[in-house]
């Protein structure tokens, strides 16, 4: 059988395996149902050499109570980190503030959380999600962007208009961006979909952010494009403070500690929540090449 084959019959088989099984395999990608949890990965994680940026787990909510709770976890992050001296930020989905019920609910709510994370000197990561609220988010992050300057975004590298929405990002003073492939399956004509048009893509749109100034959070696990990020950092001479790799929980162990052992910056995202089963099923849906890293995982300590 191949190893697709495989992929495909391990996420078939999740919505029907005990819900004890299914932690067995997202266990070392979420940190546990709870603040604690996250903060106590977050400790590990910086006695280990990296930053972290805790992710709490929801999007597509559909009621203002749970926009507004999303909101208040994020705001007892914030006071907690600074309290427990973590180096750590947060990363926020803008379906999970209401963006796709109430547009107007959500600026208040990420306006709201990038002037308390100004107050306690941290930083906040917009997430990107599918194709259908890019305009958008890239337009909320524009408008905080105006008023702060601790706020960042994300951009895909797999969507085909990613190099002209760089370019008029920055066109607004110096960006701060995370660099990601991107996890959503889009239709072919707003979306690279062959992985080597989309490795392309991404070193590209690499070497545009970073000869353009702007910060660049470097997202990948792929040692290929890791390779090549190296490779234009020297050739561009960029500088440390311009740049970091930054990874998922549980993924690329080896790769993540050779890089912060040749003294890169390297950021750890750590999602955690309730919402802990519906993300590891979603994902494995929309991806299912993580259904290898779960298997291969499953039997290392990597």
């Amino acid at each position: 059988m191949s190893a697709n084959l495989v992929h495909q019959a391990v996420i078939g088989a999740m919505p029907y395996m005990p819900r004890s099984l299914i932690w067995r395999f997202s266990r070392r990608y979420i940190a546990g149902t709870d603040l604690q949890d996250a903060y106590r990965i977050v400790g590990e994680l910086n006695a280990a050499g990296c930053s972290a940026t805790i992710d709490v787990l929801g999007e597509d909510i559909t009621r203002p109570e749970q926009a507004d709770a999303a909101r208040d976890l994020y705001l007892e992050a914030l006071v907690n980190i600074e309290s427990f001296g973590l180096d750590c930020g947060i990363s926020v989905k803008l379906s999970e503030l209401g963006l796709r019920f109430d547009a107007d609910r959500c600026r208040k709510a990420m306006d709201t959380l990038v002037s308390t994370a100004r107050d306690h000197d941290n930083f906040v990561r917009i997430d990107m999600e599918d194709s259908s609220v890019t305009s958008v988010t890239l337009d909320i992050y524009r408008e905080l962007r105006e008023r702060y300057k601790n706020v960042g975004i994300v951009i895909q590298s797999c969507l085909r208009r990613s190099e002209q929405d760089i370019a008029d990002l920055m066109q607004g003073g110096r960006a701060d961006v995370r660099l990601c492939k991107g996890i959503y399956i889009e239709p072919e004509e707003i979306a690279y979909c062959d992985a080597d048009e989309i490795r392309d893509s991404f070193s590209e749109l690499l070497d545009q952010l970073l000869a353009g100034g702007a910060t660049v959070g470097i997202a990948t696990h792929d040692p290929i494009l890791v390779s090549r990020a190296e490779a234009s950092i020297k050739r561009l001479g960029v500088m440390k403070d311009q740049y970091e790799f930054q990874m998922l929980l549980g993924v690329a162990g080896t790769l993540r500690r050779e890089l912060v052992a040749k003294g890169h910056a390297l950021r750890v995202y750590v999602p955690f929540g309730e919402l802990w089963y519906n993300y590891s099923i979603r994902r494995l849906r929309e991806n299912p090449n993580i259904a290898g890293h779960i298997i291969k995982n499953l039997f290392s300590r990597s």
